[in-house]
């Protein structure tokens, strides 16, 4: 479970901090997630700092998760 946590967290880190410098460098056709959801368009860079928050809270939670090496 702390794998998967820590996956999902980078995961949202990445394609919030690749949203942000997307959108800040014009806005091109890209992979990042916020790029195809319809509900955030024009929020397009609020959404991505809600997805480094959100990353950065789920990798904080997984360091407490206690795993198989704890």
């Amino acid at each position: 479970m702390k794998e998967i946590a820590s996956g999902v967290s980078l995961l949202l880190f990445i394609q919030g901090i690749g949203g942000i410098i997307n959108r800040l460098a014009g806005g091109g056709p890209s992979w990042f997630l916020v790029n195809y959801i319809g509900a955030v368009q024009g929020y397009e860079i609020i959404a991505s700092i809600v997805l480094v928050i959100l990353g950065a809270i789920i990798g904080v939670g997984s360091l407490k998760i206690k795993g198989k090496d704890d």
